[in-house]
This record gives structure tokens, sequence and C-alpha cells, in this order.
């Protein structure tokens, strides 16, 4: 046996004993079998409106950071795959001619036609390069999942503003109509000396600023129609939409929470973690001897000339790098696995806070109805006052300006109640 032999067997026998030191140690993922068993419905199953589904499938298929995300996945492939080759010797063709003095007029020329490395990997520095390339791939695929589920929530979300800022224009369109027919009435009455200049211009200042209303309604909903092009990559699609009354949403109506553990998000942050994890086992492998192979095939003399060395190489003074490194990436893998620990947090609090949400928009909903109702109710009665001389212009007044704030909070609660679906949906992480 060789000395060269002798060492790699010593070695070899070296890394079997250093296996509890962590450098050959396996990341152990927090979620189970029993997690990924669990069925999350998809955007489809969720959002019933088939101009929604349709937008939704838009965006999917254009949208620009969904294809960024999907190029990240890309990338991690191949990183993958050049990390797995990383087992094979490396070789390089060439034809370098290399000429040798060696008395005056006596020379001779050797060619190297290829030449060959292969570093052993006894203290598993590539293959914790390998695994960290594999978490690195995964959390690719996690965060592009993550990225898809956030653009459905924000089409839907675009989408019932949308619906919302259509039906509030419907209403306030009709309040504005209403005054300026009361504006009008309160003229004539002027004219018959019922009432006065200033019953005139309370009406007409309350009938301005409504129409301003709309107007900042129409405004806003111009912008809101341009997030939604920027979410479907598309500067004149058209937005085609229904009524927010008939936009129905499948209730999510109880979550089990073991489903935060395989939210993408959250998903993405474990494999961070395991990157980090096998960071730190790379980082010890660094400290440890590097074992490789090397050799050359070329011509000299008229003959076939091979050449073959091994290399062993222990580290023994660096002025503390490599230790500082193994702290460092010690420290790191903690920092991770506080994420971690954040991601899972704050994912359970946005499940807690839609479900939240959506419970008491519902209870509001009735109470909503009635006062609007009851608006409805308290105009009609003042506006009779008025006509028999019983009533002020000011109640009047005050009685449809009640009522038109009422009936905006109404249609903003009910989309409200579709837009904590679309909280739990995006919060549970959605289905694919």
């Amino acid at each position: 046996m060789t000395s060269i032999n002798r060492h790699i067997g010593l070695l070899a026998i070296l890394a079997i004993l250093m296996t509890s030191c962590g450098i050959y140690g396996k990341y152990h993922s927090q979620v189970t079998e029993e997690d990924q068993a669990i069925a999350i419905p998809s955007y489809q199953d969720v959002f019933q409106d088939p101009y929604l589904i349709a937008l939704i499938d838009t965006a999917l298929a254009n949208n620009l950071d969904l294809k960024v995300a999907h190029e990240h996945v890309y990338q991690a492939e191949h990183a993958l795959k050049a990390a797995k080759l990383s087992y094979l010797p490396s070789i390089n063709a060439g034809g370098t001619p290399v000429t040798t003095f060696v008395s005056p007029g006596n020379t001779f020329t050797n060619y190297t036609f290829a030449s060959a490395s292969w570093e052993i990997d006894i203290f598993g520095r590539i293959t914790n390069q390998k695994r960290m390339a594999n978490a690195f791939h995964l959390q690719a695929l996690d965060l592009e999942q993550a990225t898809r589920t956030q653009l459905i929530a924000a089409v839907a979300e675009t989408y019932y503003t949308l619906l919302m800022m259509d039906e509030q224009i419907i209403v306030a369109d009709s309040a504005v109509a209403n005054l300026l027919r009361s504006v009008n009435t309160m003229r004539e009455m002027k004219k018959a000396g019922m009432t006065d200049e200033a019953a005139v211009a309370h009406f007409e200042g309350s009938y301005f600023n409504t129409r301003a209303q709309v107007e900042n309604i129409r405004l806003n909903r111009q912008i809101t129609e341009n997030a939604m092009r920027l979410l479907l990559a598309s500067n004149n699609a058209p937005i085609h939409r229904g009524k927010i009354q008939s936009s129905n949403v499948q209730s999510i109506d109880s979550v089990n929470l073991r489903v935060l553990n395989v939210r993408p998000d959250v998903r993405a942050a474990e494999h961070q973690l395991e990157r980090a994890f096998y960071n730190t086992n790379y980082a010890r492998a660094n400290c440890c001897p590097s074992i490789s192979i090397g050799g050359s095939i070329g011509w000299a003399n008229g003959g076939l000339l091979f050449n073959a060395i091994g290399n062993l190489l222990q580290p023994i003074f660096n002025g503390g790098k490599l230790i500082a490194q193994v702290k460092i990436a010690k420290s790191q893998q903690q920092e991770m696995q506080w994420n971690y620990a954040n991601a899972l947090l704050k994912a359970g609090n946005e499940v807690n806070n839609a479900l939240l949400s959506r419970l008491s928009y519902q209870v509001q909903t009735d109470d909503l109805t009635a006062r609007v109702a009851s608006m409805t109710r308290a105009l009609e009665a003042t506006q009779t006052k008025m006509r028999y001389g019983k009533g002020t212009y000011l109640e009047v007044l005050t009685a449809q300006n009640d009522k038109l704030a009422a009936e905006l909070e109404l249609i903003s609660n009910y989309r409200n109640i579709l837009q904590s679906n679309v909280n739990l949906y995006h919060a549970i992480g959605g289905g694919k």
C-alpha cells in the first residue's frame, strides 16, 4: 500500500469517527406525512364567479412576478444538477506544449492532451453542498407557489373592490339625481315664497358635494382597474365583471392549523433553515483535510506519458478564519430557526384574523341592512312632513345624506365579507 493510500485509509476511519460532529448529519423536516395529506381547496373551488376565474387564469399565464419566480426555480434546478455533478472528476482537454532545456542543444518537449482532477468526498464537503442546493431548489419551488397564491389573492381582492365601487357609483348616481330634483323643487318653492335662499343653497351644496364623491369613486375605480391590468400584465385588457350581490365564495368553515406547516412561505422558511443547517456542516467540513487525485495524459519523446498524483491538504494555521466561519454559520442557522418560528406565528395570526373578520362582517350585515331600511323610512317621513309644512328642509337633507352613507357602508361590508374569504384562502396557503 502506497503512502497516499495509507493516508486515505486512515482518514476514512477518522471520517466515521467524526460523524458525531455533525458533518454528515441530515436535516429532519418538521412536516409530517399527515401534514402533507391535508387537502387545501384550489381557487376554482373557493371563488365561484366565472369572471373572476377568467381573470385569475389570465394573471397566472401572464403575470411577470410569477414568471420571475419560475425563472428562479429554473436556476435552482440547474444549480442542483451542477452540485450533483461535483461528485464526478473534472476533465479538461488541451494541447499544451512544455519545452524543457536540459543543456545547450539538448531539449525535449511534452504535450499534455488531457488532465483530470477528482476530490474524494470523505468529509462531506461535496455532500453538504449538494444538500444545500437541493434545499435551495425546494425553497424556490415554495416561493413560486407563495407568489402564485399571493397573485390569486391580489386578483380576487382587486376584483371585489371593483365590484364594490361599481355598486357604490350606481347608488351615489341615484342620490345625485334625487338631490338635483330636490334642488329644483326648492327653487320652485322659493319662487312661490314657501322657502328662502338658505334652503336652496343647502341643497345645492349637498348636491355638488355628492357629485364630487361620485367623481372620486370613479377615479379610484380607474386606478383599481389599472392595478388589475398590472396583475394581468396587460395595459388594455378588458376587465369583465358581474355584480357584488351575485359573486359567490365557497366559505372555508374550519381550518386545521396543521395546514400551516405546508403553507408555501412557511415551507420556504424551513428550507432556508435547512440550507443553514447544511452550511454549518459545510463550514465544519472545511476544517478537515481535503483529498484530491489528479492526473494527465500526454506525449513525450515519441511515446505516451501518463501522470497521476494524490494530494492531501490539512488546514493547520489560518488565523482562526475557519473556526470563525463555523461560528458564523451556527449563528446564521439559529437566525433561520427564529425566522421559521416567526413565519409559523404570523401564519397562525393571519388565519385567526381572517376567521374573526369574516364572522364580524357577517354579524354586521343584518345591522347595516336594517340601518338602510330605517334611513329610507326616515327620508320618506321627513319628505312627507315637509310637504305638509310640518318639517324643515334640514331634516330632509340630513335624512338623504344618512341614507346614502348607510347604503355605501352596506356595500362596503359586502366587499369586506368577500375579502375576508380571500384573506383566509391566502392564509392557509392556497391550493394548486
